[in-house]
């Protein structure tokens, strides 16, 4: 069968979006209109799915980002300490002040590494706890169950990047520059504890490196420590492109296979979810797949995920993801490729060279993220302009307008492209 996307179908894709917008408006993780949403989805998903449910869970969304702040003043306070420690003192004296410079500057590492670099609840308990949900909606082929496909997005947006807003290009700038001096700092206070435990006297040394660092990475770390406001105040982001441009899709897809069960799969579960808490350190979808994990490994499941759907010229096929040195499913971008081929949209993989590498060291993860660390065959659909990155991505101008026409529909396609290469196997 030829896939054709009509008018109406065509029409609902943005539809959807405008009225989830309309009637939640941004909302960031655990948020009432983060919940208000899931709920739309939820009875959306109704209309045309064999069953849907609203699976809740807790996390602890303010710590993804709030460690910046903890991890700004523990570095902030390195360097007050060494600026002002008490000299003439003796040897242990000394000692003690370089061992606590020190441990400030590797703690904060610690924890960037764990809660950004790796994505783990790591310093979590820290911060209040919340409730969230993933919504998800079931479709069934004929037959015994023996495979899951799954296709997925979010609901929640993300907290306002005030970097992003106010200083566009210069966020780049700023986060490489505090990594960079945050990492330089933790290097000198370790020679620094090492030069001091062998009764090195270097003191002038590190002193004239340490007031040029903090020069230089003053205005870093004061933009850091106010990368994201407190409370609702945070709140701003709509998030049409990210990310409810892949929610309508999952919808769309539900949509479409009810007016054509024939591109159902045999034996085959089809589950269409919509997580929440991705903005907060993909928790929701780590926690779909913690509570699933034996079905899904059981029952060969695949993970096409979506994030991030605003142009029909430039759909990619995720294969690793920097920040958090993920590989995903070879298998699952290959059916991809060739589910976009038999659709006849064009697209190919992105992988992890040149600037897509560099842009990827701080653009963070996406939920697919959360499958194949479980070792789960997963890769995420995105079709983001990397030109218009800093005039919408986590700001109040992620609005629908941002969506290029014809973008959600080429993306349905191959998601559909996807399960009619799945039934072709089949039989």
């Amino acid at each position: 069968m030829e896939i054709d996307i009509s008018s109406d179908d065509s029409a609902y894709l943005y539809t959807i979006i405008d009225k989830i917008i309309d009637e939640c408006g941004p909302r960031m993780p655990c948020s009432e209109e983060e919940a208000q949403a899931a709920d739309i989805i939820k009875s959306e998903l109704n209309k045309s799915c064999d069953e849907t449910k609203i699976e809740p869970f807790s996390c602890h969304p303010r710590a993804f980002l709030g460690f910046i702040k903890i991890n700004v003043l523990m570095v902030f306070t390195s360097f007050l300490i060494f600026f002002f420690q008490p000299r003439g003192y003796g040897y242990f004296v000394s000692l003690l002040f370089s061992v606590i410079i020190f441990l400030l500057n590797a703690v904060a590492f610690v924890i960037i590494w764990n809660e950004f670099f790796n994505y783990r609840e790591f310093i979590d308990p820290l911060f209040k706890k919340r409730q969230s949900q993933n919504v998800v909606g079931t479709i069934r082929g004929e037959g015994e169950i023996q495979k899951i496909i799954i296709f997925s997005g979010h609901h929640d947006s993300a907290l306002q990047f005030n970097l992003l807003r106010y200083l566009k290009v210069g966020y780049g700038i700023i986060i490489f520059l505090g990594l960079a001096i945050m990492v330089f700092w933790l290097v000198c206070s370790l020679f620094y504890f090492l030069s001091t435990l062998f009764n090195i006297d270097v003191f002038q040394i590190f002193f004239n490196i340490a007031i040029w660092a903090f020069i230089i990475g003053i205005v870093p770390l004061i933009a850091l420590f106010n990368f994201v406001s407190p409370g609702k105040r945070a709140n701003k982001v709509p998030g049409a492109v990210d990310n409810l441009s892949a929610v309508s899709i999952v919808i769309g897809i539900a949509r479409y296979l009810q007016k054509h069960k024939e591109l159902i799969p045999n034996n085959t579960e089809i589950r269409l979810v919509s997580f929440g808490c991705e903005e907060a350190g993909l928790r929701g979808a780590y926690r779909y797949v913690e509570e699933h994990e034996k079905e899904l490994k059981d029952l060969d499941a695949e993970n096409i995920n979506m994030d991030g759907i605003m142009s029909e010229n430039v759909i990619k096929f995720v294969e690793y993801e920097p920040t958090t040195r993920t590989e995903h499913s070879a298998e699952v971008v290959r059916k991809l490729v060739a589910a976009a081929e038999n659709v006849q949209v064009n697209a190919e993989p992105f992988g992890s060279g040149g600037v897509e590498k560099l842009i990827g060291q701080i653009s963070g993860g996406t939920d697919a993220t959360a499958f194949s660390k479980a070792g789960i065959k997963a890769s995420t659909i995105s079709a983001m302009e990397l030109k218009k990155f800093f005039k919408f991505y986590h700001q109040p101008t992620d609005t629908l307008n941002m969506i290029q026409k014809g973008s959600l529909e080429k993306v349905l396609k191959i998601c559909l492209g996807y399960l009619k290469s799945q039934k072709k196997e089949d039989s």
